[in-house]
C-alpha cells in the first residue's frame, strides 16, 4: 500500500500551502505557484497525473464561474485604471478627506465602501483609493495591503448580499434578522482591532480645510465622484427585483457584471475618455498577470474538490474524538484557510458542525456557538494564502506576503480573542 495513505490529509494540504509560499518567496509568479501547489496536492492525495490534469481542466474550462470571474476582474482593472488616470480616484479621495479631515478614516472607509459589494476580488477596486488616500502618510506596501484587505471585509459577517451569509442562514435554519442581530457586532470588533493595529500607527493628517468660494461642498463633490460605485451597489437589488418580478433566473454574478459595465460607461462619459485611452487600459500589462492568478486559484480549488481533501480532514478530526467546541472552532478555521472564500468554509464545515449543536435547540446558546464557528472560519479565510482579495491586493501594492501576514496575524488573533469574550457574554444571557 502507498505510504502516503497513512499521512493525514491536513499535513498534505499544509505541505502544498508551504510549497505555494516557497514558490512566491523565490519571486516566481504566484499564479504559477498555485498551479504547482495544486498538482503536488493532487499527487499527495493519491490522484494519478492524468486525474490531476483532468481535475484542473474541469475546474478551469467547465465551470462558468471561472469565465465570470475573469470578466469581472478585467472590468475592475480597466475601470480602476481609467478612474485613476482621469484623476477621478484622487478627486474622490480628496473630497472625502475634505469631509473627514482624517487620513485614517479615508483609508478605512474606501475599502469598506467597496466591501458593501459581494464582488470577487473587490479589494482590487479599492486598492488604488487606499494608495491615493495614504500617499502623504508614506506607508509601506505591506501596511497598505493589510489596511485595504482588512477593511474590505468588515461587513461579510452579516451583510445579507454575501453568498456565505445566505448559505449560513439556510444551514442554521434561523430567521435572517436573528442571524444579523448576533453577527453584526463582529463588524464592530473588526473595526476596533483594525483601528488599533492598522490605523492608529498612521499620523493623523489635516483635511483640505474650508471650501473655497465657487467650489462644490465636499459632500456634493464626493457623491459626484463616488456615483459609479453607488451605481454598482444599486444594480444588485434592482436586478434581484427584476428577477423576482419577471421570474427570470440570471446566471450568478450577473448583477455585478451589469453594474460594473454601467459604471464603466458612466466613467467614460463623465470624463470624456477617448477610445485610445480605453484601448491602453484594456491592454494593461498587469491584466494578464492578474488573470493568471485567478486561474491558479481556481485550479487549486478544483484539485481540493477532486482530491476530497476537506472531507478527509473532517473525518480525521471526528476520528480523534476532539471536543465539540474545538471542532466548531477548528473545522471552519481549516476550511476557511483551505478554500479562501466564505461560502467555501460555510459549505464545507457547517453541515458538519450544525449537527453538533442540535442538542442546544435554536436559542441563543445554539446561535452563539454558530457565531463562534463563523468567526473562526472567517479568520481562517482572512489568513488563507489563496484568498483572492489578499493575493490581488498584495500583487497590486507589490507587498511582501510574509510582512503582510505579520500585520494580519496579530489583528486576526486579537479579533478572535474579543470574539471569545463576546461568545462568553452571549452564553451568560
Amino acid at each position: 500500500m502507498n505510504a502516503l495513505a497513512y499521512v493525514p490529509a491536513l499535513l498534505k494540504v499544509s505541505l502544498a500551502f508551504g510549497l505555494i509560499l516557497a514558490v512566491h518567496r523565490l519571486k516566481l509568479h504566484l499564479g504559477l505557484g498555485l498551479f504547482i501547489g495544486a498538482a503536488v496536492l493532487g499527487l499527495l492525495m493519491g490522484l494519478s497525473p492524468w486525474a490531476v490534469l483532468t481535475g484542473m481542466a474541469k475546474s478551469l474550462f467547465l465551470d462558468p464561474m471561472v469565465y465570470a470571474l475573469l470578466v469581472i476582474i478585467a472590468l475592475i482593472l480597466v475601470l480602476s485604471r481609467l478612474m485613476s488616470e482621469t484623476g477621478q480616484l484622487d478627486r474622490l479621495v480628496s473630497s472625502f478627506a475634505g469631509v473627514t479631515g482624517n487620513v485614517r478614516i479615508v483609508a478605512a472607509v474606501m475599502p469598506a465602501l467597496i466591501g458593501i459589494l459581494p464582488m470577487p476580488g473587490g479589494a482590487l477596486f479599492s486598492a488604488p483609493m487606499v494608495g491615493a488616500a495614504s500617499r502623504e502618510a508614506d506607508l509601506s506596501s505591506d501596511h497598505l495591503t493589510a489596511i485595504n484587505y482588512w477593511f474590505r471585509h468588515i461587513w461579510e459577517y452579516w451583510w445579507p448580499l454575501y453568498p456565505g451569509v445566505i448559505l449560513a442562514v439556510s444551514l442554521l435554519a434561523l430567521p435572517t434578522w436573528r442571524f444579523i442581530l448576533v453577527q453584526a457586532p463582529l463588524s464592530l470588533l473588526a473595526v476596533g482591532v483594525g483601528y488599533f493595529f492598522l490605523l492608529r500607527p498612521i499620523d493623523r493628517r489635516p483635511g483640505r480645510g474650508p471650501v473655497s468660494a465657487g467650489e462644490d461642498p465636499p459632500w456634493s463633490e464626493f457623491l459626484k465622484q463616488v456615483f459609479p460605485l453607488i451605481l454598482v451597489v444599486l444594480t444588485i437589488p434592482v436586478v434581484a427585483g427584476l428577477e423576482w418580478v419577471t421570474g427570470w433566473s440570471l446566471p450568478g454574478l450577473s448583477s455585478v457584471f451589469i453594474g460594473l459595465g454601467l459604471a464603466l460607461v458612466w466613467v467614460i462619459g463623465q470624463n470624456r475618455i477617448p477610445a485610445r485611452q480605453i484601448s491602453l487600459a484594456v491592454r494593461n500589462p498587469a491584466l494578464p498577470q492578474m488573470l493568471l492568478l485567478i486561474l491558479g486559484i481556481m485550479a487549486f480549488k478544483g484539485l481540493l474538490v477532486e482530491s476530497k481533501a476537506v472531507a478527509q480532514i473532517h473525518e480525521e478530526m471526528a476520528r480523534y474524538g476532539i471536543p465539540p467546541i474545538l471542532v466548531v472552532l477548528f473545522i471552519p478555521f481549516i476550511s476557511g484557510f483551505i478554500t479562501g472564500i466564505a461560502i467555501g468554509f460555510v459549505g464545507a464545515s457547517f453541515p458538519l458542525i450544525v449537527p453538533l449543536l442540535a442538542g442546544q435547540g435554536h436559542g441563543l446558546d445554539f446561535q452563539s456557538m454558530a457565531m463562534l464557528g463563523y468567526a473562526a472560519g472567517f479568520m481562517g479565510m482572512m489568513l488563507s494564502p489563496v484568498h483572492l482579495c489578499l493575493l490581488v491586493t498584495q500583487d497590486y501594492f507589490g507587498a511582501n506576503l510574509w510582512s503582510t501576514y505579520r500585520r494580519l496575524v496579530r489583528t486576526a488573533a486579537s479579533f478572535l480573542v474579543l470574539t471569545a469574550v463576546y461568545f462568553l457574554l452571549l452564553r451568560l444571557l
